[in-house]
This record gives C-alpha cells, sequence and structure tokens, in this order.
C-alpha cells in the first residue's frame, strides 16, 4: 500500500481513498495501534487520521503510505456501523452507551465522567485511533443523540464541555493547531509525563557530571601543582587547602555518583499503563547509561591520581656537577605541606632557583628536600627556607643540617 510518487499537498493533507481532509496523529499512536506487521511499514512520514465512516481508511501518510482498519488492533468506532463503537478507549465509553442513556434519562453524564476521571490521567496518544482528546468527539454524538431522542440537556453546554479540555484538570494545548481546526489536545498530560522520564535521565547525568566535578577538586590537591608549575605560580597553599577537604570532596563525589546510577538505572517514572510514559526513550537511556560508565571511570582515575601520580612522574637523573667532588656539600631540610608527588616537584622547581644550588632531591614520603651545593659558596638557610615558602610550603628549619661527603 506504499506510494513511491511524492504526493501533492493535497494529498498529501486528504485522505487517498475518500479525499475527507486527515487530522495529523503522532508517531506514538501509530506505534501503539498498528499490528507489528503494519507497524513495520511506518517509516519517517508525517500521518493523519481519516474520521469518515464510508472510508476503510484510517491512516495515511504525506509519502503515500496508508493503513486500514485491518492494519488497527482496535476497532475505530468513528468509522463503524456496528456495536461496540467506542468513542473514548481511555475509560471505555460507547456511541450506544451515550444514546441509550440519553434516551432513558434525557441527558448524558459522560462528558461529566470523562473530564473526572482525567483530572488523575490519560492515554489518548496510545488507545485512541485519533491520538488527541476524546471530547469533542463526545460531545458530537451527544447532540446527536439529543437531537434524536429529545431531552432538557443544554446543547450550548455541551459544546463548552467538549472544547474545554482544561477544564478537567488535564494540561492541554488549547491553541488552534497549525491548520486553524481549533482541535485541542488534552494528551499534553502523557506528553508531560513523558518529559518527567527524560528529565529524570537528565538529572541522572547532571549528577554524574557534579561527581566528576567533585572528583577533580578532591584530586587538586595534586593537579593544581603540576598544572601551576608551568606557570610558576605558587600552589602550595591551594593544593593544601584542597588537601584539606579532600575526603568531603570524595563523599560529595560518591553521593553524586551514587545519584547518577539512580536515576539511569533505578528511578521509574510515575506513569500511567499505556501512557508515552511508559514507553521509554531508548537512545537516550543507552546514551544515559554508556555515559554514566564513562564517567563512572574518569571519577575513580580522578579520585585516585593522588595515589599513582608518582608512577607517571619520571624520575629526574642526577645532574652533572662540574666542580670537584671534595666541594660539593648536601644539605637537607624538612618540608611541611607536600600533599602528593606533584608536589615535589614544585618544590624542587622553587629550590633549584635559590643562587649557589647544584641539584635537588624531594622525597615526598620523607617530607623532605636534599639540597646540593658548593661548599665554597653555600646558599643561605633562610634563602632555601623563603625558597619552599615562596611556592606555598613550609620548611622545619628545626630539620636543616649541613653535611659534606
Amino acid at each position: 500500500m506504499t506510494n513511491t510518487s511524492t504526493p501533492s499537498t493535497a494529498q498529501a493533507t486528504h485522505c487517498p481513498e475518500c479525499s475527507t481532509k486527515g487530522k495529523k496523529v503522532k508517531r506514538i499512536t501509530l506505534e501503539s495501534l498498528l499490528t507489528p506487521d503494519a507497524a513495520h511499514r511506518i517509516g519517517d512520514a508525517q500521518f493523519r487520521f481519516c474520521d469518515s465512516i464510508d472510508c476503510n481508511t484510517v491512516y495515511f501518510g504525506d509519502d503515500g503510505t496508508a493503513f486500514s482498519k485491518s492494519d488497527l488492533t482496535v476497532r475505530v468506532g468513528v468509522k463503524e456501523r456496528t456495536s461496540p463503537r467506542h468513542v473514548c478507549y481511555c475509560f471505555d465509553h460507547t456511541i450506544e452507551e451515550i444514546d441509550a442513556e440519553v434516551r432513558d434519562t434525557g441527558q448524558s453524564t459522560v462528558l461529566d465522567d470523562i473530564k473526572m476521571r482525567m483530572k488523575d490521567a490519560c492515554w489518548c496518544e496510545t488507545k485512541s485511533p485519533q491520538g488527541s482528546c476524546c471530547l469533542g468527539t463526545v460531545g458530537k454524538y451527544v447532540k446527536q443523540a439529543l437531537a434524536e431522542h429529545g431531552g432538557p440537556q443544554d446543547v450550548s453546554a455541551i459544546d463548552k464541555e467538549s472544547a474545554d479540555c482544561c477544564a478537567a484538570g488535564a494540561h492541554c494545548n488549547t491553541a488552534p493547531d497549525s491548520e486553524g481546526t481549533g482541535m485541542h489536545d488534552c494528551c499534553a498530560t502523557t506528553d508531560t509525563a513523558g518529559d518527567a522520564q527524560d528529565k529524570g535521565q537528565r538529572t541522572g547525568m547532571l549528577a554524574v557530571g557534579g561527581s566528576v566535578l567533585s572528583a577533580l577538586a578532591a584530586s587538586a590537591c595534586c593537579w593544581i601543582p603540576l598544572l601551576l608549575i608551568a606557570f610558576g605560580v605558587s600552589a602550595g597553599g591551594v593544593s593544601a587547602w584542597f588537601e584539606q577537604y579532600r575526603w568531603l570532596f570524595l563523599g560529595i563525589t560518591a553521593v553524586l555518583l551514587g545519584t547518577g546510577f539512580y536515576f539511569v538505572y533505578f528511578r521509574k517514572p510515575h506513569c500511567a499503563p499505556g501512557s508515552a510514559c511508559a514507553t521509554p526513550n531508548l537512545k537516550l537511556q543507552r546514551f544515559s547509561r554508556v555515559m554514566l560508565w564513562v564517567a563512572t571511570v574518569v571519577v575513580i582515575a580522578t579520585a585516585a591520581f593522588p595515589k599513582y601520580v608518582g608512577y607517571l612522574i619520571p624520575e629526574d637523573e642526577p645532574a652533572q656537577i662540574t666542580i670537584p667532588a671534595n666541594h660539593v656539600a648536601t644539605a637537607s631540610v624538612g618540608i611541611e605541606g607536600m600533599t602528593c608527588e606533584a608536589c615535589a616537584i614544585h618544590v624542587k622547581d622553587a629550590l633549584m632557583k635559590v643562587p649557589g644550588v647544584l641539584d635537588v632531591v624531594v622525597s615526598y614520603p620523607d617530607s623532605a628536600a636534599t639540597v646540593r651545593f658548593d661548599d665554597t659558596s653555600p646558599p643561605a638557610v633562610d634563602a632555601l627556607a623563603s625558597a619552599v615558602e615562596g611556592a606555598g610550603y613550609k620548611a622545619d628549619t628545626g630539620t636543616f643540617t649541613n653535611r659534606t661527603p
């Protein structure tokens, strides 16, 4: 039933079988109501619903694809002549029910029942072949029944009730559609639920992103010195501050990462059965899970950075000293405030700038620096201490020793 030619504008908006102008329907309506064999032919077309009772076509697309009544898993009440003819698929109301009620009582309570029950939820997009609010259609058949059987019910009130979906408490789009038909869509409740599902995934991703930032803060005591060495900026004070709150940041990281896992894997949106919300966005779900695990690896690697940074830093070769060996002396000074091997690099860089210093070896585990210099022109103790403190750390001059080989 697929036409490979490109339909004209009129053909794209009017049923190819009966020329009735169709109303746009969303893809989720077709996916929910077509048989599995028919659903494979949906493609990327924009489909419309034909409500003509004299026509076998239910949906037709702007690419020429059409689906008949036999392609649906439900009967299309407005296109049938035999009972039961459903007009409200969410709450199981039929044309026969409306007709019988008006005949027996002179009025119909179907509209009121639908509007009251819509306050909790409705599933027009996935249950009704029209894919939209049924109140207008129900109102049409109530008026027909009143015209046939008579009754005291106010017809003008029916027009207002059947057009005002929002009076039921649903979140509706009451603006006219792009074709000016003025049709209302009370299925925005399911759209909102679908948005809530996507929002939950996005919230999970925000939590994951926050965990990465928190992990970066937890390891800042090590990577900040490495970053700032190239700029000659003192980093000791900054790294010491981050080291002080390292465990707090690690705790925040764990909470945020756990929140991400909860939203992505465990949290289920509150969806009414058959609603659009109940149909998961598989692409977003896969993307969220992939990004969650990528972020987990990044978090672990970042949070553990202080533990393995020493393995990433190559050992310095001893400096080539050209003065006679009997003139080479060493001095050891304690260093306070180092938080990892990266700090040792920063301390060494500062000490090497002190006049008279030939070479420096800084040991993070020992919290000490060994300085080699020419004993004929030794660096001042105060100069060494100032260099250490200028880098943002503290020199323990009480441990300072000076010895020759």
